[in-house]
Parts: structure tokens; sequence; C-alpha cells
């Protein structure tokens, strides 16, 4: 009885405590002052993904391009203003709103939001050779940017607060549940990470309350030997790009 309550209550609300979008409507204007472009991708099972190319103004010293996976809540009206920091460094900035945020549309599964991912990541592919892409992934996002650097061969890719899994994450606030729930979202980045050929640079914090480090921790074994695991003392689930080691371990592997 208690293993079918507890499948029922994870089946019903798990939406609901993964995901925290906020939409948009269909003709709202970013106010943005970088020259980008909106850029609507067709997936399958109809999927109808929103995102925002933001292009570096010289081309001559252009470096490749910056696919960004979000994290769970707010839109592109927030997630764009990370242009920003890549810009300045040289790249492109893609970044996308997964299906049900801000203008992106299409029933959410599993399954779906990798395809859009690799859609999305399709889109770069078609202006960008791989050896040019970088793939950002931050906390939930870590998922998506893990699948696309396992389904193809990035030049690299950055972990923000990664989580090693869906269960894992729950177990993490919740140790004294027993071990019977069914997830629908397993976001297993355990899984992917062994898949994964190119350089990886991982961040996490000692007092993120909503990743703790010690879920973090779990992807540390199964990296490759020349990858690299950054602990920040004090950093918490929002503030590491703001570290002065974040942006020279950012630089060096960009280089």
């Amino acid at each position: 009885m208690l293993w079918i309550i507890g499948n029922l209550f994870t089946a019903l609300f798990q939406d609901y405590f993964i995901f925290l979008p906020k939409k948009l409507a269909s003709n709202f204007q970013f106010g943005f002052t970088s020259d980008f472009e909106e850029i609507f991708i067709s997936t399958k099972n109809n999927g109808h993904i929103h995102a925002l190319w933001f292009h570096t103004p010289n081309e001559t010293a252009k470096k490749g391009i910056v696919i960004y996976n979000h994290g769970n809540k707010d839109n592109l009206k927030r997630w764009g203003h990370y242009h920003y920091y890549f810009k300045k460094l040289g790249y492109d900035f893609l970044v996308y709103d997964y299906r049900g945020f801000g203008k992106s549309t299409g029933p959410a599964s599993e399954d779906n939001m990798y395809t859009d991912a690799l859609a999305v990541y399709k889109k770069a592919l078609d202006h960008y050779p791989e050896e040019k892409i970088i793939v950002y992934g931050r906390s939930m996002g870590s998922t998506f940017a893990c699948k696309m650097a396992a389904a193809h061969q990035p030049a690299g890719l950055i972990l923000e607060t990664p989580f090693s899994g869906m269960k894992d994450l729950f177990y993490s606030y919740y140790p004294f549940f027993p071990k019977i729930f069914w997830f629908k979202y397993t976001f297993d980045n355990k899984k992917l990470l062994p898949e994964i050929h190119c350089p990886i640079l991982i961040f996490q914090g000692t007092r993120d309350r909503i990743v703790p480090l010690s879920c973090t921790k779990l992807l540390q074994p199964i990296l490759k030997k020349e990858d690299r695991f950054i602990i920040l003392k004090n950093g918490n689930h929002h503030n590491l790009m703001h570290f002065e080691r974040y942006g020279v371990e950012v630089e060096e592997f960009l280089r």
C-alpha cells in the first residue's frame, strides 16, 4: 500500500516539484541591448522550442558558440542575460527554453526534453563545426548538456551545480524515505557521463542548499583523469560565477 501511495504521489506531482517555469506571451519583446535573434525549432511530439541566439559582433575574433542549458526556473528573460559573460570571451551564445517555459510549447517528458536538446545542438551544428561548440549546463540543465555531449563531440562541457541524478537528489533531501518511489524524470547524469569523451569542467559550492555537494560528488569518480572538478568554498547555488576562480578556470578551459 505504501508503495502504491508513494508512486501515485510522485506520478501526479513530480512535474510541479521539478519545473518552475514562467510563461511568456508569444508577442513578448525582449529588452536586451546586444544583437540577438529569436529562433523557433520544431521538434518531435509537438515540440516548439524557443531560443535566443546572441551574436558576437567581431567576426574575426569569434571563437565559437556556447550552448546554454539553464536551470529549472523562469525563462529566457532571465537566462538570456548570461550572454554578456561569454560574449566578452568571444563566443556566440545560444540559450533555449524547455517545453512549458517562456514561449516554448509541447508536452513535457524526459525523452521529449532530451530530443529537444539534441535539436538545439543540431541548430548550432548547422553554423559551427563541433570543435567550436561549448556545451554549458546549469543545475537541471546539466542533464541536457550531458545528453548533448554524449551524443556528439563538442569542444568541451561545462557543468555548474550539476547533480548525479534525480533519484540521488531526492534522497539527499529525504534520506529517511524508503527507496520505493518511481521517478518520471530520472535525469541520470551518472549514466550519461561515461559516454562523454570531450573535456569536462565542473563547478560546485560548499554551501549549495539546492544541489548538495554530496550529490555532485557522486559524479567525480566517473570523470576522466584530465577533467576538472572545482569546489568553491562558501559557494551556493546562485553565486559561483562571481568567484574569481570561476573566471580563471573557465577562461583557461576555453583556450
